[in-house]
């Protein structure tokens, strides 16, 4: 599978009558699970496509992972009050705007999970600035299937470290349990001994240097470091190193989750597979036994569906049956058994990993052969291959259909079923 990560900054633009022009560096680095050795450079934002043409010729990449500078962006994290998850979502710009310096109109905040007990991590970000970005990509021919920033791919600090610090030359990102910030290494004294707050016993603090020299921005006396020097690698490698998917945030929400792209339909499908578990759960749940429990948790359930639903399909569920409308739209019969829940969760799970971008085409089931059939097109037939040997396991088996290449894409068919 490759990946290509693209790390950006110094992005400015300028608007003219004529056209709009783009300046900016941007890192990149590509990662092939067959090549131990990654390759990695840096040029002009707008001569990438050359850069990435003259070492892989005019290679299909399965995903694009895009790294934003956070001096574009602002991390919130919010408790935000709501009796439901769809109120919630409602509140939250609301919610980021008491920390925005822009007119909230103008402001793209993208959001992690949302829950109605924990506090929920958000991004906002200029809307014109992260429109350009995507469009100075796309006269390379570069469409990003995660937009997220170098910052998120700091390890959040948990067990014995309070604070973890990466910092170059110049700049330092700070990321503590609550926080994560950019900032100049001229002011990391000051955030530092704030952070500290003199606490008993004394905090620690973990260190990656990637350039300069300037290492004491701490009292000794109320950090114990622990430092790794990195002055012969770069940042790009760092993030790559460290992404994970569920630990950061995806921009590409909203309207910059473009209906055209593998992104969208791997969304929308993850939520099909979690739609399914809460099926099986909210049908659990009207067996129990009568009571405040179980009421509790069925109104839970309901509420979670009907949020999915949206999300999928772009609009509200009608009436309370969101399960049976889901189900009229998969093609699944009433009497489905466990089966469907088991092989959609099992796709889903694997369309979810970052090492496959297929595009989900279509999806039927047949419930008397308890058989699930998909269409899908996918970047190559190297990515065919691995696509479908990930999705067997002990208890699914996979049986490939008819695949064909157009386009220099690879449209292809296959079917799970139980193994009996």
């Amino acid at each position: 599978m490759k990946t290509l990560y693209l790390y950006l900054r110094d992005f400015s633009f300028e608007e003219t009558e004529e056209e709009t022009s783009y300046s900016g560096t941007i890192a990149w680095l590509t990662d092939d699970d067959e090549n131990a050795d990654a390759l990695q450079g840096e040029c002009h934002v707008m001569d990438l496509k050359t850069q990435l043409d003259a070492h892989h010729d005019d290679t299909q990449f399965n995903s694009t992972i895009l790294f934003l500078d956070d001096s574009y962006t602002l991390f919130v994290r919010e408790k935000i009050p709501g009796r439901t998850i769809p109120q919630i979502r409602r509140a939250l710009p609301f919610a980021v705007e008491n920390y925005l310096s822009i007119d909230l109109e103008h402001t793209h905040i993208a959001h992690g999970p949302i829950s109605r007990t924990n506090a929920i991590d958000c991004v906002a970000i200029d809307s014109e600035i992260l429109g350009n970005i995507l469009q100075a990509l796309r006269e390379s021919a570069v469409y990003p299937t995660v937009c997220t920033t170098f910052g998120m791919q700091i390890p959040n600090p948990e067990g014995e470290h309070d604070v973890h610090v990466v910092k170059d030359e110049s700049n330092a990102w700070v990321r503590t349990r609550e926080h994560l910030a950019l900032v100049s290494v001229e002011t990391l004294p000051d955030v530092i001994s704030t952070l500290s707050g003199h606490r008993e016993p004394v905090p620690q603090i973990q260190i990656w240097n990637y350039g300069g020299d300037y290492l004491e921005f701490y009292d000794q006396s109320m950090y114990e470091p622990q430092t790794h020097e990195h002055t012969d690698q770069t940042l790009i490698s760092f993030a790559a190193d460290q992404y994970e998917p569920s630990n950061c945030i995806n921009l590409l929400q909203g309207k910059y989750s473009s209906k055209d792209t593998a992104t969208v339909n791997v969304r929308r499908w993850i939520l099909t597979g979690v739609f399914a578990i809460a099926c099986l759960y909210a049908y659990i749940a009207s067996q129990a036994s009568e009571g405040l429990w179980a009421a509790f948790k069925a109104n839970t359930v309901q509420n979670e569906m009907k949020t999915h639903f949206l999300d999928i399909f772009q609009e509200e569920p009608r009436g309370r049956d969101i399960a049976r409308q889901m189900r009229n739209r998969l093609g699944v019969s009433g009497d489905s058994t466990r089966a469907f829940d088991m092989l959609i969760e099992r796709l889903a799970e694997v369309v979810a990993s970052p090492s496959h971008a297929p595009k989900i085409d279509s999806i039927k089931y047949e419930s008397g052969r308890q058989k699930l059939d998909i269409a899908f097109t996918i970047s190559n037939h190297e990515a065919m291959e691995a696509f479908i040997r990930s999705l067997g396991n002990d208890k699914i088996n996979v049986d490939r259909g008819p695949a064909e290449t157009r386009e220099r894409l690879v449209r292809a068919n296959l079917t799970l079923t139980l193994n009996q």
